[in-house]
């Protein structure tokens, strides 16, 4: 249960909990794949972990009986919130694993400790349940929220938790732990300038052969977007609507932010740093309001997509403009 940075996350959990002044509420925002279940849960461990007062470090100790329990995922203090839809949490699902639960008091240590992934997919309702537990819970009571979109919570809920914010790692970190994983140095080294410092995406990205798949497909046809024919267009478009593994649009906007980049001359790194000479060309031949147009287009086919729209039709017209303003 390693965390990898973090840092200062870590030291203000440590120096809340050393001077006996945890919040009752705690939202973890963060991507997907930026560590936010292990983070919460070994912050969870370490609440609880009967070692930690001499611990030179904010992390469990990994042997006392708690951190055993912990790390076997079977504490009875640590309660991870499960929900059966996909994309939704709902009301009777938090009053019946949290709301409901809370006065029953620790078995073990000294706090109950609620770990809700998924924080934003709570309706309104679901929040409002939460809500009045973290304004008058139980004094041994803490709640961690997880969420890909922080700000997509209630205001009340935002105000009442303290946030903590998953800080993206060092690409040489990524490397490493992709390397330990038995990932070869050059797709590490791509995989953790695409990623942004993220891990987890690093590793799925490494991992899961549809999204490698997806993201070579998609920058080589970037590559060469000025040259491809409707034909080709709409093939492209075609084999987008049907394996989107991986965010297309995110792909899109890194492609272009690189020749942007290029294109100024700044000191930014780079998401694709392999294809450096491809995008050296293309910033020389492209325009700023063009490459302001594609951020445009872009945005409005994530709208389009929103409201279920074809996604053929519009990666068709989103790729037929790229070729235009590209």
């Amino acid at each position: 249960m390693e965390i990898l940075g973090n840092k200062k996350n870590l030291d203000f959990l440590k120096e809340a909990a050393a001077a006996g002044r945890l919040s009752h509420a705690y939202l973890i925002s963060g991507p997907k794949g930026s560590g936010k279940k292990t983070f919460a849960g070994n912050a969870a461990a370490a609440f609880l972990c009967e070692n930690q007062k001499t611990a030179a470090s904010f992390a469990p100790c990994g042997v006392c009986p708690s951190c055993k329990r912990a790390l076997s995922g079977n504490h009875p203090d640590i309660i991870k919130i499960s929900h059966e839809k996909k994309n939704t949490l709902s009301v009777d699902e938090v009053r019946a694993q949290l709301v409901q639960d809370v006065d029953i008091k620790p078995y073990y240590g000294p706090y109950k400790i609620y770990i809700v992934p998924d924080a934003d997919y709570m309706f309104p309702q679901a929040q409002n349940a939460i809500l009045k537990t973290i304004e008058e819970p139980p004094v041994y009571v803490v709640v961690f929220m997880l969420a890909d979109n922080a700000d997509s919570l209630l205001d009340t809920i935002r105000s009442r938790s303290i946030r903590l914010d998953m800080e993206a790692l060092p690409a040489a970190v990524v490397e490493k732990q992709l390397a330990k994983a038995g990932v070869k140095e050059t797709e590490a080294k791509k995989a953790a300038a695409f990623c942004e410092g993220n891990l987890g995406l690093a590793l799925s990205l490494c991992e899961n052969e549809e999204e490698a798949a997806l993201l070579s497909y998609l920058t080589d046809f970037l590559s060469d977007i000025k040259k491809k024919d409707a034909a080709q267009v709409y093939e492209a478009a075609k084999f987008l609507s049907e394996n989107e593994s991986m965010d297309i649009s995110e792909i899109i906007r890194k492609w272009f932010r690189d020749i942007l980049v290029i294109k100024s001359e700044s000191k930014g790194t780079l998401y694709f740093p392999d294809k450096k000479d491809v995008l050296s060309k293309a910033a020389g031949k492209i325009s700023y309001e063009g490459i302001n147009n594609i951020f445009n287009e872009t945005d409005e086919a994530i709208e389009r997509l929103k409201f279920n729209v074809n996604s053929r039709a519009v990666y068709e017209a989103l790729l037929l403009r790229l070729r235009q303003n590209g």
